[in-house]
């Protein structure tokens, strides 16, 4: 299955992560701008963008969207995918579709401010936190250099958390998908990057259902 792989300009590590799950990945980096993309202005942009390489993204079999910018809500998971002719991934929307209905545990590798942005989205959605990490990292550089240890340790207090269901490791910037099987505990465990992954299966086999 050939994947076509939207991120921004400051993720360094899920380009490579991915590979580790699929042999054909095409990476189109979209510039950084600070904020959440939500104002009309921020979208027209951001389609510009993808419109100039959209007929290169649709060459692949499935379009992984691996950003938050621009679809925090639903309706802009819809305009996502109306905009491409092929299947769509997206990360935010593919974390509401596993939360929904669970009290959560969330693990984010964010300064208090971000990370209180995404409790607040999370609730927007029903979806209930009950315990909560920040690992106090503030830029796509310092998200991305991450020490693991720092991830596993956090997710750890997720897992002795007695209220959480499940818990949510945010960011796709975040390195995750190597170190799934050393995240594994009493709970089950999901991250922004592997819900990704979970997507592209539910591709493959025909199962995927979006939360419109």
């Amino acid at each position: 299955m050939k994947i076509s792989l939207i991120l921004s300009e400051e993720n360094k590590n899920l380009e490579r992560d991915l590979k580790l799950f699929y042999n054909d990945v095409n990476a189109f980096y979209m510039k950084y701008y600070p904020g959440h993309g939500e104002s009309p202005e921020e979208k027209k942009r951001m389609y510009a963008e993808l419109s100039r390489v959209r007929s290169k993204i649709e060459e692949g079999d499935v379009i992984i969207y691996a950003r938050s910018y621009g679809v925090f809500r639903k309706r802009d998971w819809k305009e996502m995918h109306n905009f491409f002719s092929k299947p769509v991934v997206i990360a935010t929307e593919e974390i509401i579709k596993r939360l929904k209905d669970k009290k959560v545990f969330l693990v984010s590798p964010y300064n208090q401010y971000r990370h209180d942005y995404e409790v607040k989205w999370l609730r927007g959605f029903g979806i209930k936190v009950v315990g909560s990490v920040a690992l106090g990292r503030t830029g796509g550089y310092l998200i991305s250099t991450t020490p693991h240890e720092l991830v596993e340790e956090a997710v750890k207090i997720g897992h002795r958390n007695p209220e959480a269901e499940i818990i949510y490791v945010a960011c796709t910037i975040l390195s995750t998908l190597p170190i799934l099987d050393r995240l594994k505990g009493e709970k089950p465990v999901i991250t922004a990057s592997s819900v990704l992954v979970e997507g592209v299966e539910d591709v493959r086999s025909g199962v995927g259902k979006r939360v419109i």
